[in-house]
């Protein structure tokens, strides 16, 4: 007595049990060959993102500066300290960026490019703020972005890790 339906074999019962070693193969070298085309793609677009917390500071920054200019006729000559002794009132003279990424510094000269007091009677004329990525904040390994500068002509410049100066490529791909 033969119990298998018209059309049905043993093959097409077994097909009907699970995936064979051949199909489960497949499908784990497509997902290999996915993965390894998005995840780094991926990381590059975080890292990307993550160069916002350098450039908002820098700005935010450069903008303090700017309103003790109108008020001293001067621009700060530190981050720390209060505005009497020529400092833009912050906790450190190196600062870390909002989300930890970066360390922020800052250097302003007088108009021959020595020191300057931060006041009307010895003024700073120019200022440079930089922005690297702290050896724990995930942007170190960003080889295309490892410095960041905005001067107060408005002026921004990067370095990248092979650069040994500001180049136009880096300031490029780091501030757009």
């Amino acid at each position: 007595m033969n119990n298998n339906k018209k059309g049905d074999s043993v093959f097409s019962r077994q097909k009907d049990q699970g995936f064979t070693l051949i199909e489960l193969m497949i499908t784990v070298a497509i997902l290999g060959i996915l993965s390894a085309i998005t995840v780094p793609s991926y990381m590059a677009y975080v890292q990307k993102s993550k160069r916002t917390d350098a450039k908002v500071e820098l700005l935010k920054v450069a903008q303090l500066q700017e309103s003790y200019y109108v008020q001293n006729l001067s621009y700060a000559k530190q981050l720390n300290g209060t505005s009497a002794s020529g400092g833009l009132s912050m906790s450190a003279a190196t600062l870390t960026t909002e989300n930890g990424y970066y360390s922020v510094t800052m250097s302003a000269t007088d108009s021959g490019g020595g020191t300057c007091a931060g006041n009307n009677t010895d003024p700073c004329v120019s200022y440079a703020i930089k922005a690297v990525p702290k050896s724990t904040g995930g942007q170190a390994s960003d080889s295309s972005c490892q410095e960041f500068l905005i001067t107060n002509t408005g002026a921004r410049f990067a370095k990248s890790s092979t650069d040994s100066a500001y180049t136009n490529a880096s300031r490029d791909t780091c501030w757009k």
